[in-house]
């Protein structure tokens, strides 16, 4: 057999191996995420009866959890089998869980259409936040299956939609509204998931061009120089598929820790949505009550406003269609709009601000809500990594042909090893549950992405932990100053 037909049949052995390492791992993860899920299912299930136990007939909200928990009972008991992952039958355990799956959907989007339609507004907000809950964690837990995220999301909060739609008024056509965004949101998020678990396999640029160089090879011949040149393609291809691992698993690593952060910032909101609801139902209540429970719900559904935005300016930056509105800009005016959107954040926490503008700057050409997004995020993530008391610096400089803005803080500092990785997406210096202080870790991949956009760039500095850090913005000057 000629050499460069032996490369070749190697290269596709390994491509086939790969492929299937790849879709046994896609079921590896939905074998180890069905606990949890079932558990989660079971829970919501269990709080939406509660809530609507003196509002509907006991024996129908009865029979819908337990089709809840006969479907979620159906995904955990398929996935009880870990040898059944590695067997011929593999196929046909996923199409069952998927199977499953989608019916788990059609009954919460049964009681969408069925059960929270036609509540009053405060009760349905609540039950709308337990069903989003529910169709996020479904829809991460199926992301690394293309197309499986809409298994779920299709029959739940598409039917849901649909009930609203047929129910008519402002509010249930607003809240249908919203739900196909998050739907669409969600649906981009998982795709961009399923994209890095195709890109950490090295299923893609790097085979290509292992092939390439192979029919480079002579066609014929078993000389001392084809032989050197075999060994070189086969180490190249072995020290590619362990950087691919290695890859693979710190993505896993990182989107697990990214999912229980999800669920950690997503679950924070309900408690206080809920205690406001169970308030605003008590009969001949004051208005400075309601009143509270009312500012009690808007304060929650913006901070969960703000991490769907978060995600969904990221998501719109990866695939290309962020548009910034660009024009002459004064740094002082983005720097006072910045100051002005954390400031409530630095009070909160008894911060001492110090804010240091030259007599002179030069104009920079941008878009203000962003490059104000930017240096609020800065100033906001200083403020949440500095224990209470502490003092944050905001200074602007004029650096050659731009300007640099610099935040500097005195608090828990960046560790090492942490600041390469400290703008990658869904990063934090430090995630353990006593000490994260809330987020979904985009902020600073958000200020990157950003930052570069307009053309300038972002640098992290940091003595160590308790050092404090120090982040610095460069922007290039539209005009010079005068």
């Amino acid at each position: 057999m000629r050499l460069t037909e032996t490369v070749n049949l190697e290269i596709r052995t390994r491509e086939a191996e790969h492929a299937q390492e790849w879709r046994t791992a896609h079921r590896d993860w939905l074998h180890r995420q069905a606990p949890m899920a079932f558990a989660v299912s079971l829970a919501s299930g269990a709080i939406v009866a509660l809530v609507l136990w003196d509002r509907f007939p006991r024996g129908w909200l009865l029979l819908w959890w337990g089709g809840v928990a006969v479907t979620a009972m159906g995904c955990y008991w398929w996935s009880r089998d870990p040898g059944a992952l590695h067997r011929e039958p593999a196929l046909r355990w996923e199409h069952c869980y998927l199977g499953a799956t989608a019916l788990h959907g059609a009954l919460w989007g049964a009681a969408g259409v069925f059960l929270f339609v036609g509540q009053d507004l405060a009760l349905q907000m609540f039950l709308s936040l337990v069903l989003v809950v529910v169709a996020t964690g479904a829809a991460i837990t199926l992301a690394p299956l293309r197309g499986a995220p809409l298994v779920f999301l299709l029959p739940a909060l598409g039917s849901y939609a649909a009930g609203l739609l047929a129910q008519g008024g402002a509010a249930p056509l607003a809240t249908a509204a919203a739900l196909a965004l998050y739907v669409a949101l969600l649906t981009a998020l998982a795709e961009q998931v399923h994209h890095a678990w195709a890109e950490t396999r090295g299923l893609r640029p790097a085979t290509p061009a292992v092939s390439d160089r192979a029919r480079c090879l002579p066609a014929a011949g078993e000389s001392a120089g084809d032989h050197q040149a075999l060994e070189r393609l086969v180490m190249e291809r072995t020290e590619q598929l362990a950087r691919s691992e290695r890859a693979l698993r710190e993505a896993n690593r990182r989107k697990d820790e990214f999912l229980a952060i999800l669920a950690h910032e997503l679950r924070n909101p309900l408690g206080p949505i809920r205690n406001a609801v169970e308030v605003m139902r008590r009969p001949n209540l004051p208005e400075a009550t309601l009143s509270w429970a009312r500012s009690v719900i808007d304060r929650q559904v913006d901070h969960l406003s703000r991490l769907v935005n978060d995600l969904l300016d990221v998501s719109r930056i990866v695939q290309g269609k962020f548009l910034l509105q660009e024009s002459l800009l004064d740094p002082a005016l983005v720097i006072e709009r910045a100051v002005e959107a954390s400031r409530p954040r630095i009070e909160a926490r008894q911060h001492r601000l110090t804010v240091t503008l030259p007599e002179q700057m030069p104009r920079i050409r941008g878009d203000l809500l962003r490059l104000a997004q930017v240096v609020s995020n800065l100033l906001d993530n200083a403020a949440k990594y500095t224990d209470a008391g502490g003092n944050i610096w905001l200074t602007v400089t004029v650096a050659g042909d731009g300007v640099a803005i610099r935040v500097r803080d005195n608090g828990l500092g960046i560790p090492p090893e942490a600041l390469p990785r400290i703008f990658d997406l869904f990063s934090q210096a430090d995630r353990s549950p006593d000490r994260t202080q809330g987020g979904l870790g985009i902020g600073l991949s958000l200020v990157r992405r950003l930052v570069e956009l307009h053309g300038g760039r972002v640098e992290a500095h940091s003595e160590g932990p308790g050092r404090g850090a120090e982040f610095v913005v460069w922007l290039p000057c539209a005009t010079r100053p005068e």
